[in-house]
């Protein structure tokens, strides 16, 4: 009977903490949008399929962390593996509108982030959820685009979890632009 409890306990915790990550992405879509939410899975797709294919003997997560630690390597001289966004999907980054609810172009001052977009407003919902999630939001707000070494510093110092939605979709927009 011992057993028994044991293993309803454990299902019980299992499904209460999967209903606590369906509610965050739900929270964060809602914020986001429907197209836009589709126009980022579009950006982690591509993203993925080229991690697929520069990195093919690698899992997803060590293929992600990869891409990081290259991306910022002195060493790196084939800058074109960085490049994942096909045609299409770039269209429709711009035209659901999701380009514009994360960066905003300024003539004085370049490419900036956009702190009152949708995405900055989804984070920010589920923000205490995630202490990744919450760090990045909190530098991101602060800072606006950081250098590339900065930004992949500051996620692998946060010990991401690359088969976790949020982990994967920041790391997406930090090199989609």
């Amino acid at each position: 009977m011992q057993k028994f409890s044991l293993i309803f306990i454990l299902i019980l915790a299992f499904s209460c903490s999967q209903k606590q990550a369906d509610n965050r992405i739900n929270e964060f879509e809602k914020v986001l949008g429907e197209r836009k939410t589709k126009s980022l899975n579009l950006l982690v797709s591509d993203f993925e399929k080229n991690l697929s294919k520069t990195y093919p003997d690698l899992t997803t997560e060590k293929a992600y962390r990869k891409y990081l630690t290259d991306i910022i390597s002195s060493s790196t001289t084939d800058w074109n593996k960085f490049k994942f966004q096909s045609d299409k999907t770039n269209t429709e980054f711009k035209k659901s509108g999701l380009w514009n609810d994360i960066y905003t172009k300024d003539s004085v001052h370049g490419l900036q982030v956009n702190r009152v977009g949708k995405y900055m407003r989804a984070l920010h919902k589920i923000k205490d959820s995630d202490s990744l999630i919450k760090k990045y939001w909190t530098k991101r707000e602060a800072a606006g685009i950081m250098q590339n070494e900065l930004m992949v510093n500051g996620i692998l110092y946060s010990n991401p979890d690359f088969n976790d939605y949020f982990h994967k979709r920041i790391v997406v927009i930090e090199f989609s632009f």
